[in-house]
């Protein structure tokens, strides 16, 4: 085993009845990190699965696959392709982060760690790329080593080396990689950083990657802080709401924090001061947003910080279609819908469930016993947030409802517990329908 392999990977390796998950491309850098992690699985073994996202945009999508599937096997480890619909354009970079980390996540379990190979090089690539977006303090302090991921960790074990360093590991054990044609286009802001902007940089101050990383580790310093003011109100992925801080500067950081956990780059101080502003000044019924990226917005409701995925959600259309389903008991069925999927299993209930979607008008109670209500009455009592009360399915029994989305409102012992369901949102035109 390598010195290289039991310094960096160690530290993160799981206990034995956890897999390590790894984020494979075939560059130089993953196959790096493939290289390492197989040296140190020798000696202490772990279940390994390698993913690949096939983006479906270059013509060599197919061979690197095939690649990565090939250098996998070879290894003994177990291989996912993940098939993603992206369209380039706009935000082309952001999209297919985010929806790498939306396939894999979803493989995940408590324990588990995912490891990537961003390196020392990419820090200092993102701390400029940040910069130059004005995304603040929390933006200084760069690519964390380890933060949440769903209900697991990831891991960059590698920050510490250069890209040089990574490619010595690779020729030191003669191993291929994959030349992707599109790292060269300038186009790219992280290319543009990489190609042009910091060699000339360099020339100038060519101790600047240095300082860079050096500043970053004053910010760290500082974000680590701010987090222990911060406690348990500190949002991680998959987490869709958290309790507003009490003053501005702690909002502020929320909001940081919050783009920082879903692997974002965080809004400019300009628009976090204004959406702050908004969030103490707004009365109750506004619902004051900062944009991240084109896509998702963070918005305040209900004494709470959002996290609202548009394309996930669903755009405004969608409120116009109105549903409804009856499903006789011990029945097992799926029902799509245009922003998600629910799963509904009814068990030997006496009496037949319905299933609503996208329908105004009505009203309900929460239990035999209490009053009927409006949707937007019970939307207030379950904390339905007004953006999902047309785009979730509500579920009742009768008259009285019993779930809507995720919530489950069954009064006890009185609702047969037999019935199940699960409602997922489904995100359109990012991630992968096919799986493998």
């Amino acid at each position: 085993m390598s010195v290289a392999a039991e310094g960096l990977i160690r530290p993160h390796w799981p206990g034995p009845d956890h897999r390590v998950h790894l984020m494979i491309s075939g560059g130089a850098d993953s196959m790096a990190l493939l290289a390492l992690v197989a040296d140190f699985s020798k000696v202490v073994p772990r279940q390994v699965v390698v993913h690949h996202c096939h983006h479906g945009v270059a013509h060599e999508a197919d061979d690197w696959l095939q690649f990565v599937q090939t250098e996998t096997e070879r290894r003994g480890f177990d291989f996912k392709a993940h098939h993603l619909h992206l369209e380039l354009g706009p935000e082309f970079e952001a999209r297919a982060r985010k929806a790498r980390y939306d396939a894999v996540i979803r493989e995940v379990s408590s324990g588990e760690v995912v490891m990537t190979a961003h390196h020392r090089d990419d820090q200092v690539e993102t701390l400029l790329m940040r910069l130059s977006q004005g995304s603040g303090l929390i933006g200084l302090a760069g690519i964390p080593v380890v933060r949440a991921f769903g209900p697991g960790l990831l891991i960059r074990p590698l920050l510490s080396l250069s890209r040089k360093q990574l490619k010595q590991v690779l020729t030191a054990r003669n191993l291929k990689h994959i030349t992707d044609p599109s790292n060269q286009d300038p186009s790219y802001l992280r290319n543009y950083i990489r190609l042009q902007f910091l060699p000339a940089l360099s020339r100038v101050t060519p101790s600047v990657r240095d300082q860079l990383l050096q500043l970053s580790k004053l910010a760290t310093d500082r974000v680590f802080k701010a987090g222990e003011t911060l406690g348990q109100r500190l949002p991680v992925l998959g987490v869709e709401a958290i309790e507003l801080a009490s003053t501005e500067t702690l909002i502020a950081w929320q909001v940081r924090f919050f783009a920082q956990a879903h692997g974002r780059y965080a809004p400019s101080a300009l628009q976090i001061t204004e959406f702050v502003r908004q969030c103490v000044d707004a009365s109750d019924d506004r619902l004051p947003e900062v944009p991240i990226g084109s896509d998702v917005l963070i918005r305040k409701w209900g004494g709470k910080l959002h996290w609202v995925d548009q394309v996930r959600i669903g755009d405004e259309a969608d409120s116009e279609i109105a549903r409804f389903e009856k499903i006789a008991p011990n029945q097992s069925i799926e029902l799509s819908f245009p922003n998600g999927v629910l799963s509904l299993k009814t068990g030997a209930a006496s009496e037949d469930v319905s299933v609503f979607w996208g329908v105004e008008g009505r009203s309900f109670r929460l239990g035999r016993k209490r009053p009927m209500q409006s949707l937007k009455q019970l939307a207030q009592t379950l904390c339905v947030p007004p953006w999902l009360r047309k785009r979730t399915p509500l579920i009742a029994i009768s008259d009285q409802i019993i779930g809507w989305g995720a919530i489950d409102c069954r009064e006890e012992g009185l609702i047969p517990h037999s019935l199940q369901w699960e409602w997922r949102f489904v995100p359109r035109n990012t991630t992968d329908s096919t799986v493998s």
